[in-house]
């Protein structure tokens, strides 16, 4: 948690070597993210971190089948289709996986970047202010399910957020001020 431009958003793209640090080390699954270079960085992020942006990020031009491909594709595995029909069943979209962004709701649209963001079976899901841009209803089904699909994968979730409640079900809260990160107590 934290105030905008306290660098939350900026730690979660450290975190899956989407930046670089220009202090300090970032060890991800015991390697170095320093050490890595721009394509050995993405071979790491497409095994072991899962990604949910706040504006979704899906692509235009695809269906919401061929962006949850996607991650599967990049990565050349042959199990792509079936395990994103899976994903695209249990957000409740099995009906819309012909359906382009364009015309998914906001709430249909964060519920494929979530199973998006789970397709490779991440250890780590970074999420970035994942009901940011939802209703309060829409927002609490996609926490609900979230939480869901970490309870049922055993991924490490790191959460972004503004919202106290959401903060509130999570095993550990930090409070970003100023670039730094400090414990908060129930």
């Amino acid at each position: 948690m934290g105030a905008s431009g306290s660098g939350k958003s900026t730690l979660l793209g450290l975190l899956a070597g989407l930046d670089s640090a220009t202090e300090g080390d970032i060890e991800i699954s015991g390697q170095s993210l320093s050490s890595l270079n721009e394509e050995q960085r993405a071979q790491l992020r497409g095994q072991h971190i899962g990604f949910v942006f706040q504006s979704f990020l899906l692509l235009p031009t695809l269906t919401a089948l061929e962006n949850v491909m996607l991650p599967a594709e990049l990565q050349g595995r042959s199990d792509g289709e079936s395990r994103a029909r899976q994903l695209l069943e249990q957000v409740g979209l099995k009906e819309r996986l012909r359906h382009f962004p364009g015309q998914l709701s906001g709430g249909e649209q964060q519920r494929v970047a979530i199973a998006r963001a789970f397709m490779t079976q991440p250890d780590i899901l970074l999420a970035d202010e994942p009901t940011g841009n939802l209703d309060h209803h829409t927002g609490a089904q996609i926490i609900e399910l979230l939480f869901d699909l970490n309870r049922q994968h055993g991924t490490t979730l790191l959460m972004v957020t503004h919202d106290d409640a959401l903060a509130s079900r999570c095993e550990r809260r930090l409070l970003m001020t100023a670039g730094r990160l400090e414990e908060q107590h129930a």
